[in-house]
């Protein structure tokens, strides 16, 4: 009935910022914490939590360059890790 695709979408991938967030001496956590939840708009703190630790899916160019940028401005550089994304898990 419908033709095949014979290309196969590019993976999907989460987007973690964790590895950054641990590199944070502990008197510049709250201050990042602040700042990322401003600057991304998030309300709660454990919806930051689940961010943190699940990740973003398909971050969009604007978001990876804010939270960089935050980082980078707290002398972090190596802040992100990435991992292909698993069916079934909730996009952030």
């Amino acid at each position: 009935m419908y033709k095949e695709i014979e290309n196969k979408a590019i993976a999907k991938k989460r987007y973690y910022f964790r590895k950054g967030y641990r590199q944070l001496r502990l008197e510049q956590k709250d201050e990042v914490k602040r700042e990322l939840m401003d600057k991304l708009k998030i309300g709660s703190f454990p919806y930051f939590s689940c961010i943190l630790n699940q990740g973003i899916a398909d971050i969009t160019v604007y978001k990876y360059e804010l939270i960089t940028d935050i980082f980078r401005r707290h002398g972090i550089t190596d802040i992100w890790d990435t991992e292909p994304m698993q069916n079934g898990h909730r996009p952030f």
